[in-house]
């Protein structure tokens, strides 16, 4: 399918006290240094890796160091190393979290940060790439500052996920004076962030909500109060979120255009185990979650050809840039490059709100036939509608597809302009 890098939830052994469901939470640790018995043994973990790089991918393992299990030696051992209650005792800072006991990193720092690190290191000298760091918002950034510097030394070229949260999270956290590092600061360590700092108002979105135009601001926001060269982690699913076939479960062809968009968006995108084969059900962290494969995979064409799209030269170009031009009647977004004088257009109607055709303009786009890049999807009900040209007509008008359409020019600069904004763009001066 093309994809680069595998992510697996944590892989270790799960505590038995205060279990949750019957097969525990993979996020209550006892052992972070092992490999739980049920997927198998270190050796067996060293072939999976093997086999994984052989296939030119590369490995990321899911890291949690908030907290361990009620079972983890270290509450024993070092009982220092935990938060506690005014009565002495281990705690959960999140009281419904029963099955896991929260870490002190405060006053630690010389004891807890040092085993925390050499567990990192030890999994990069076992074949990991990369990193995941769950709730790493939570942690403090001094300590994935030394955490980043002493990995590197092991492995320079590791890769670094943080699960950063939402406004309203990092609010929350802020109102009890907690510990709480934004996207910003993660991003002075971490290489890619969630994309949860617009997730909420793009469920708004999808769901009527709100217009996707506030959604297209805010993701337009992201690329202005990040370092330049920020990635965010795209995604329409995940472990802990609603599956998108669900989301949107009365209208197919809205869940795969939003994910088209998804994908085409600056940053990383994320294919969730299952998604491919439109799961609706969320993912279990307590039973064994099996993800139906009986059938043929119904979007595994049609995946395959996002990535494809993902990593055309014109997108992995040095100096191509992301312009969102359209908001209505779809997502137009046009990624260009200047010095090379070529780019891609991609339109995505993800509103689905009308079965009329219509029409959208795109400035400075040259009258003419281009090749659209996103047929042969495999999805059914598109194969009538699938088109391999795409007509521009004098004004620079072409018609809006059934999902999408992404098509490739050369020989010319768009010089796309963002849609009009009036949070951003409102000229009060002569107004």
């Amino acid at each position: 399918m093309g994809i680069d890098l595998v992510w697996f939830l944590p892989i270790h052994p799960i505590g038995m006290t205060n279990r949750k469901g019957t097969l525990g939470s993979p996020y209550s640790i006892d052992d972070f240094r092992a490999v739980n018995p049920q997927y198998g043994t270190m050796d067996d973990f060293h072939r999976l890796v093997s086999e994984i790089h052989q296939l030119g991918m590369r490995l990321m393992i899911d890291i949690v160091f908030r907290h361990t299990s009620h079972d983890c030696t270290w509450v024993k051992d070092h009982p220092e190393w935990y938060a506690r209650d005014e009565k002495g005792n281990p705690i959960a800072l999140v009281p419904e979290w029963t099955d896991i006991l929260d870490l002190k990193f405060e006053g630690n720092e010389e004891t807890l940060w040092p085993e925390l690190i050499d567990t990192l290191k030890f999994w990069c000298e076992n074949g990991v790439d990369g990193f995941r760091t769950d709730v790493a918002c939570c942690i403090p950034m001094e300590f994935w500052h030394r955490a980043r510097r002493a990995v590197s030394e092991v492995n320079s070229r590791c890769i670094w996920l943080a699960e950063s949260v939402w406004f309203t999270a990092i609010e929350g956290y802020r109102a009890i004076d907690g510990l709480v590092n934004t996207d910003a600061e993660l991003y002075q360590t971490y290489d890619l962030c969630y994309d949860y700092d617009v997730y909420v108002a793009w469920r708004a979105a999808v769901q009527g909500a709100i217009p996707i135009k506030s959604y297209l601001e805010l993701v337009r926001l992201q690329s202005v109060i990040y370092p330049k060269g920020f990635v965010k982690m795209r995604f329409v699913e995940n472990h802990d979120q609603d599956r998108v076939a669900y989301v949107c479960r009365n209208n197919r062809f809205k869940a795969l255009a939003w994910t088209a968009f998804n994908a085409f968006n600056k940053g990383c995108f994320l294919v969730h185990a299952g998604q491919e084969t439109e799961q609706t059900k969320v993912s279990s962290l307590f039973e064994k979650d099996w993800v139906d494969c009986r059938q043929v995979h119904p979007l595994e064409e049609f995946t395959r050809k996002l990535i494809q799209i993902k990593k055309h030269p014109v997108i992995k170009a040095k100096g191509a840039r992301l312009t969102l031009t359209h908001h209505s009647p779809c997502i137009v977004a046009v990624w260009e490059v200047t010095s090379a004088r070529e780019g891609l257009i991609g339109l995505f109607n993800v509103a689905q709100e009308s079965n009329d055709e219509q029409f959208v303009q795109i400035s400075n786009l040259p009258a003419g036939n281009y090749e659209n890049l996103f047929v042969d999807l495999g999805v059914n009900e598109l194969l009538k509608d699938e088109s391999r040209i795409i007509s521009v007509n004098n004004n620079g008008k072409l018609r809006v597809p059934i999902v999408a359409t992404i098509f490739h020019y050369t020989g010319i600069l768009l010089r796309p302009q963002t849609f009009y904004s009036e949070i951003f763009d409102f000229d009060y001066r002569n107004t």
